[in-house]
């Protein structure tokens, strides 16, 4: 039999790992959609560019279509959307597996035969692996959206609660 505390933490961990699919899928979807701004705005100062080598602009309008071409290169290089994007996708995928996976232990915590130890064995793989997986987006120096955070930890935690209502 599993204590309450053990089921808590196990809960607990499941609404944050809830979340950070949420979390994680949203902002990578943040980046893809700068990301195809960056690269649209960059479509349109070329044709400029084209068009004021063809000298179709007036002197001043291809000065600035020049510029703007240039401010537009450096930025997406600079920013790395896609990189980022690409990034936080694959976070979200593996806290989706590891979501599956808190929930199959949140079953295995509410079934009288499972043994205490085997969850708390659980419950410290499965966090370690969430600190492993989320520690990837440190390393691509992604920063942080509180706001966007507590809107997934909102959502999360209604969707969770109603799947798991008696």
């Amino acid at each position: 039999m599993v204590s309450e505390q053990a089921r808590g933490a196990v809960w607990q961990e499941l609404l944050d790992v809830a979340r950070l699919v949420r979390y994680y899928e949203a902002l990578s979807d943040r980046h893809r959609k700068k990301h195809r701004w960056i690269r649209f705005l960059l479509l349109g100062a070329t044709a400029g560019g084209i068009a004021a080598l063809l000298e179709l602009f007036p002197a001043e309008l291809r000065l600035f279509a020049s510029g703007l071409l240039a401010l537009l290169v450096v930025w997406d290089a600079v920013s790395d959307y896609a990189r980022k994007a690409a990034v936080l996708h694959a976070v979200s995928l593996e806290c989706s597996r590891l979501e599956i996976e808190w929930r199959e232990l949140w079953v295995d915590a509410n079934d009288p035969e499972t043994d205490e130890a085997h969850v708390r064995s659980e419950v410290r793989r499965l966090a370690r692996r969430c600190s492993e997986v989320t520690g990837w987006v440190g390393h691509a120096d992604i920063p942080e959206d509180r706001s966007l955070d507590e809107k997934c930890k909102a959502i999360a935690t209604t969707v969770e609660a109603e799947r798991y209502a008696t």
